[in-house]
């Protein structure tokens, strides 16, 4: 069974020796690493990071004070791996029923009557065939809410044309209906013209005739006056 934590890292005399310059370990230098690009994947010391942050002014390196974001060393790996019992012996098993790490000879002596012990090389590679499955089925559903939204931008520009259509057939209806209107008024606007022409004529023709006959009267009476006198 392993346990772990910090400090035993720490006690180790040289684990995180590992981190070494990139750039000066190419020179042959083994000096320590303070920064960690992610973005390149290589470590730095004080001096080397000034160029290459002057080099690659996007990148955002981290520092000791962010080591949690850091990779884990090979040592640091090879150290999670070894069985606390048996220094010889890396953690090759996983025990379901006590949820416990351990190596093969672990497994002989504490777990032999445990019912489900499974070697970690198989726990990874039902994991790799789940994800692989997940994967799947994510690259399915995927491509089923791209025919999706296929359809629902089809949908989208079918009522757009729709609407764009009966838009307008509306303005075509509504100039026709407006045009129809005008000349309907012109024309009517036309006969009520002509039939106020036609009947002022008529009633000046009476009025002037009346005129004419009132004069005549006149005539007529200053006549007969003349006459009585």
């Amino acid at each position: 069974m392993a346990t772990l934590s910090q400090s035993t890292i720490d006690k180790g005399s040289d684990i995180f020796h590992d981190f070494l310059c990139y750039t000066c370990a190419d020179r042959k230098l083994d000096n320590t690493a303070d920064f960690y690009c992610e973005s390149c994947v290589k470590f730095y010391c004080g001096k080397c990071i000034r160029p290459h942050s002057q080099l690659f002014t996007k990148h955002n390196p981290f520092g000791r004070g962010d080591m949690k974001k850091w990779p884990v060393t090979k040592k640091v790996e090879d150290f999670l791996l070894k069985c606390d019992f048996h220094k010889d012996k890396n953690l090759e098993m996983f025990c379901s029923e006590h949820s416990e790490l351990c190596c093969t000879n672990c497994a002989f002596l504490n777990h032999r009557h445990c019912k489900k012990v499974t070697l970690i090389s198989d726990i990874v590679k039902s994991q790799s065939t789940d994800l692989q499955q997940l994967s799947i089925s994510i690259q399915t559903i995927l491509k089923e809410m791209k025919e999706l939204q296929g359809n629902q931008e089809a949908s989208i520009h079918y009522v757009q044309s729709s609407y764009d259509e009966q838009l307008s057939r509306i303005q075509k209806a509504r100039r026709e209906i407006n045009a129809t209107l005008d000349t309907i008024e012109q024309k009517t606007l036309k006969e009520m013209k002509d039939t106020l022409t036609k009947l002022q004529a008529s009633i000046k023709s009476e009025a002037d005739k009346c005129i004419r006959l009132r004069d005549e009267l006149r005539q007529l009476r200053d006549v007969i006056q003349d006459i009585s006198d």
